[in-house]
């Protein structure tokens, strides 16, 4: 099997965990210094250092905004492309606001895999839900950087 092909296995790993709420192989498939890069202007938004710290504040922050039991995430979930260092696919959001709204969106995200582990990821969303449905008050800290992504 090629590089290309074992890459495109990995995220297809990451979103059939994500989908199934194993969360425990989502981390492993991360290397624990990972660039978590969220697009925007948001409180969410920025460059988050770090596997621990991406799955102890940001993403913590962002389930808070919505009622229990309801998140589904990568339900449904494409590889658009995968090459020697990086994959990018589409995942699905859907849940229910603690206002009672849907939430419905999807992602973007471009993997940089080094090694057979996830490094780096840059993700694209609508920052207008986004800005309408999470409540910076949740989120304790800033990421380690905020404004323009750097490539």
């Amino acid at each position: 099997m090629n590089k290309s092909e074992t890459n495109k296995q990995i995220i297809e790993k990451y979103y059939t965990s994500i989908s199934s709420g194993n969360f425990e192989t989502v981390m492993a498939l991360m290397h624990e210094k990972v660039t978590y890069n969220v697009i925007g202007f948001l409180p969410f938004s920025g460059r988050w250092e770090g596997r621990d710290r991406v799955y102890s504040v940001l993403v913590p922050a962002v389930m808070a905004s919505f009622k229990e039991g309801s998140v589904k995430f990568a339900e449904k979930w494409k590889i658009m492309s995968a090459d020697e260092k990086r994959v990018t696919g589409l995942m699905s959001g859907e849940a229910i606001t603690l206002e009672g709204k849907k939430f419905e969106t999807t992602y973007c995200q471009i993997f940089k895999i080094e090694n057979s582990i996830i490094r780096e990821v840059h993700e694209f969303l609508d920052t207008y839900l986004n800005y309408k449905t999470h409540d910076p008050k949740n989120l304790p800290e800033e990421a380690d950087d905020y404004g323009p992504m750097k490539f």
